[in-house]
């Protein structure tokens, strides 16, 4: 069966599990259950599948124990059910991020030196991501469009090759299939395909501000005061923030029908004055 992470139902991660081991194990039972976790009723467990009957925080503890959850499962499917049986939306909210921050992170693949041609076009990336949202055929052309600001005809086609030819996509019948969910250039990677890229995506940034109608865009800037020693605190929290962001985007699976760029910038606008300035 699925790991638990994947699941937004936990009556029908109980349903699969049950049906799993009952499959794995003909004599299993929810009786069987039902006294490994230390509940009084031998039908608790198909009640609540059924969704007869919701769980109590002492009910989640037992469960956990019947399910033999490790820790972090555990965490996770507490966080699932109480999703689940939230009435208000303020409340379901708060346990989805709780949800979303105990998902393991989406395995990223490191762009191996020999592949950064993958850098050196910045709507690579960007075709690697539309070429999975629809079945384009060899129209070249609405894909050329559908990139923005738009590329031609020739670079669309000749881009999708190389995608190919580099190991990014693969066919799977007449659509394209992304051989790894995220990829990346790793961590401080001093490149120049890399910063090429960078300068790119940046400049498509500062363009957006006026190209890109506010509604459609979140374009922003934040000034800090703050001594040196925590700078490595904040690049920590903007990788835990890029690979939130990762999640959330896989929890949508194939359901993309846009792309969209995201730019960090975290850089020193001061410096001690016996310093020489760049």
């Amino acid at each position: 069966m699925d790991r638990i992470e994947t699941y937004t139902d936990f009556r029908k991660f109980l349903r699969d599990f049950y049906e799993d081991r009952k499959k794995r194990s003909p004599s299993f039972s929810h009786r069987q259950f039902c006294q490994k976790a230390g509940l009084g009723s031998p039908s608790f467990l198909r009640e609540v599948i059924d969704g007869k009957r919701n769980l109590t925080e002492t009910t989640i503890a037992q469960f956990v124990k019947g399910l033999e959850l490790v820790e972090a499962d555990a965490a996770f499917f507490g966080a699932l059910v109480r999703f689940n049986q939230a009435v208000d939306p303020a409340s379901k909210q708060t346990f989805l991020e709780t949800m979303r921050g105990l998902r393991r992170k989406v395995p990223v693949e490191v762009v191996p030196l020999d592949r950064y041609e993958y850098y050196s076009r910045w709507y690579l990336p960007v075709l690697r991501e539309l070429a999975i949202q629809r079945d384009w055929g060899e129209d070249w052309t609405a894909l050329a469009r559908s990139v923005r600001p738009r590329i031609r005809k020739g670079e669309a086609r000749e881009g999708i090759a190389l995608l190919e030819r580099l190991g990014f996509l693969v066919r799977d019948g007449r659509r394209w299939k992304q051989t790894e969910p995220a990829i990346s250039s790793g961590g401080e990677v001093d490149s120049l395909a890399v910063r090429a890229g960078n300068r790119e995506y940046a400049r498509l940034g500062h363009e957006a501000i006026e190209s890109i109608v506010p509604s459609q865009r979140d374009i922003s800037t934040l000034i800090l005061g703050m001594p040196e020693s925590s700078f490595p605190v904040f690049k920590q929290e903007l990788r835990e923030f890029k690979d939130r962001l990762v999640r959330i985007a896989q929890d949508f699976g194939q359901d993309g029908d846009k792309v969209f760029a995201l730019n960090l910038q975290f850089f020193p606008l001061s410096q001690n004055p016996s310093e020489d300035a760049p």
